[in-house]
């Protein structure tokens, strides 16, 4: 979704209602996998020379589960009010877009993927027991273990016999 600041009204509020098509993001198999629908409704309104946006929407994702990758639809709905600049303003609070024309994408896309939880579990799944190479262990299984094992790089001191007399 691209803004032209040039068309828009001073202090007058304009909506734009869009979806927006992510299919051609590369998919993370890790996260989100894609982003199937998008739809947005932009309130822009230009005051001199920021440029305030009000960003709502809401997306249909296919994420991943933590447990087995298997592929997790999720609706997430995002909120949030942008501003942006052509001119260095120095907040942090304000966007430097030089020029008339706003990409909008980049920044509903992250407001997307800050919506989606990491650490997700599909209907079902359960924390794998182990495999070929791995195990998986609770927490307190883990310290018992590290604390009955010791340390393998101080084993070798074990069998140094020290001369006491000195």
């Amino acid at each position: 979704m691209k803004l032209n600041r040039a068309i828009l009204p001073a202090n007058k509020p304009e909506t734009f209602d869009e979806e927006i098509d992510f299919s051609h993001l590369t998919p993370d198999e890790n996260h989100v996998k894609r982003i199937d629908k998008c739809l947005v409704k932009v309130i822009a309104t230009e005051f001199g020379d920021v440029l305030q946006c009000s960003i709502n929407g809401e997306a249909d994702v296919i994420a991943s589960c933590s447990y087995t990758l298997e592929d997790v639809p999720l609706h997430v709905n995002f909120k949030e009010t942008l501003y942006f600049s052509s001119e260095v303003i120095g907040s942090q609070e304000c966007y430097y877009e030089p020029g008339v024309e706003i990409d909008l994408n980049p920044h509903i896309l992250a407001l997307i993927l800050a919506e989606v939880p990491h650490n997700i579990t599909k209907s079902g799944a359960s924390l794998p027991k182990s495999g070929n190479g791995y195990r998986v262990l609770s927490e307190d299984d883990f310290e018992k273990e590290r604390k009955n094992k010791g340390n393998n790089a101080f084993d070798a001191l074990d069998a140094i016999e020290f001369d006491e007399e000195n």
